[in-house]
């Protein structure tokens, strides 16, 4: 894991989007296309914003998500729209979007119809909840064992949160894993916490925990205070 620290989300934002389209511009000079996955939620919005705003060959990128709710993709809940409304604008609008939930009448459709256009991503930017999930990938969900196996070919699976609203479609550790540069946004004192201790602690109380203490794929972690 190597951490970041930066003094506001704007410039952590900032950063972080500069990396991230240099990581596109390279995957696309070596094999002329990338494909990036991003996190939903407030947080990654200023994040969003600043890539959409960076010079690059958008044409060449597909978008998809790191975990979606199985909701309406007009519910204001929806990851995609929010994708839409902050990421696929100016230049940046001419990526391929790949959204995980179509029409959201069926949870075992939906999943089967997105691992069919899955692709592998080049870039990932995940983000970490107070609880230590991050994808979609929470504390005490059922199927948790099956999301965290390093060896798990599946590249997403359907997770059913304990507390938080809506089934989600998410990606897997081990597709994390399999994917190429992995980034990791929060910012907060207390999110800065959660991390020290899952840093520490391999733990399924701590999603998150599993992520940071791999050592497949190398961990970029951007922190704002």
């Amino acid at each position: 894991m190597m951490f970041h620290a930066f003094e506001s989300q704007a410039a952590a934002a900032e950063v972080l989007a500069r990396r991230v389209a240099a990581d596109l511009a390279a995957v696309i000079g070596r094999r002329g296309h990338a494909v990036l996955a991003v996190s939903g939620g407030r947080s990654p919005v200023p994040f969003l914003q600043a890539l959409s705003a960076e010079v690059l060959d958008w044409s060449r990128v597909s978008v998809t998500l790191v975990d979606e709710r199985v909701v309406a993709p007009g519910h204001a809940d929806s990851n995609a729209g929010l994708v839409r409304d902050h990421l696929l604008q100016g230049g940046a609008a001419d990526a391929t979007f790949l959204p995980l939930v179509s029409t959201a009448a069926n949870v075992d459709s939906e999943l089967a119809q997105a691992a069919a256009q899955w692709q592998t991503p080049d870039v990932v930017v995940l983000g970490m909840g107070d609880d230590g999930h991050t994808a979609s990938l929470f504390p005490d969900a059922a199927n948790l064992a099956a999301g965290l196996d390093p060896a798990n070919p599946a590249a997403l699976l359907a997770v059913v949160p304990p507390e938080a609203p809506h089934t989600r479609i998410s990606m897997t550790l081990a597709e994390i894993l399999r994917s190429g540069k992995l980034y990791l946004a929060i910012a907060g004192d207390n999110k800065r916490r959660v991390l020290e201790q899952a840093s520490r602690t391999l733990s399924a109380a701590q999603p998150v925990s599993h992520l940071l203490q791999q050592t497949e794929n190398p961990l970029h972690v951007y922190w704002a205070a």
